[in-house]
């Protein structure tokens, strides 16, 4: 079912200083910046090649990221699978009493409480290719 890792996203306390030191210790170049009021960060994404490396910093404490820092420290928040039918996993981890959420119809998350503590995204591969 599962398919290569294609995401890491990993929580940081200061998004510029994370990108610059990932940029200069790995040679990955940041791709593009964003923010999600929904889930309450700001992002940038490094390609990894077939993936990405996916910087977050919390902009609302009352939201998932901000409280996995405060909890956790900084690291690794998800790990996200390319899954190439995500009905048929959906119904399979559901028919297993899994919560899974959907996100998008290409993207869903499986609670952390279901995978030993980690957050599980499937997802289509996305194409990095810079225009």
């Amino acid at each position: 079912m599962l398919g290569d890792v294609v995401e890491l996203s990993v929580v940081v306390r200061d998004l510029d200083s994370a990108v610059e030191r990932f940029t200069r210790l790995f040679g990955l170049r940041g791709h593009r910046r964003g923010t999600s009021e929904e889930f309450g960060f700001k992002n940038a994404i490094l390609p990894t090649g077939i993936g990405h490396i996916e910087l977050l910093q919390p902009t609302e404490p009352t939201k998932h990221v901000a409280r996995f820092l405060e909890r956790h420290g900084e690291g690794v928040y998800l790990v996200g699978f390319e899954v190439k039918d995500i009905p048929k996993a959906v119904a399979h981890l559901r028919a297993q009493g899994v919560r899974v959420e959907q996100g998008r119809p290409d993207l869903v998350w499986v609670h952390p409480r279901d995978a030993h503590g980690v957050f599980v995204e499937l997802r289509t591969r996305e194409d990095y290719t810079l225009a």
